[in-house]
């Protein structure tokens, strides 16, 4: 008992940390790296883009994928935020987004690349009232 207590403190403690903060977050996943950020930065309530680079593992921007974009809240009841890109520039790809609420969020990235694979990778995002 003492052991699963002592895990579900660890994996409080990271949940926490990965709160702080906006996700800018290189994170190679099957040879691509991803890093997300939130324009405007730090996240409010409102109008937002959420801006997605894609990397290859030479590092060379990699574009022509498709990118869907899922926010949750981090409690229930709240309906997500559901948006997409596609194509991208020079690896970059810019999904207009909006912020319903204030609040600890998540966003689920699924990206579908030129040769029809699919990677899904999670960001967390603290977001603040309007004008905060």
């Amino acid at each position: 008992m003492y052991f699963f207590r002592l895990m579900a403190a660890g994996l409080l403690l990271l949940a926490a940390a990965g709160c702080r903060g906006q996700a800018v977050t290189p994170t190679p996943v099957e040879n691509l790296s991803i890093e997300m950020a939130v324009d405007p930065d730090p996240a409010r309530v409102g109008e937002a883009a959420l801006i997605v680079t894609l990397t290859d593992a030479s590092g060379r921007p990699v574009d022509g994928a498709k990118i869907g974009a899922r926010g949750d809240m981090s409690h229930a009841g709240m309906a997500p935020v559901l948006a997409e890109a596609e194509g991208g520039q020079d690896g970059r790809y810019r999904i207009p987004f909006e912020w319903t609420m204030s609040g600890d969020w998540f966003v689920e990235l699924t990206i579908t690349l030129p040769d029809g694979s699919t990677v899904t990778q999670r960001f967390d995002v603290s977001v603040s009232g309007a004008g905060s």
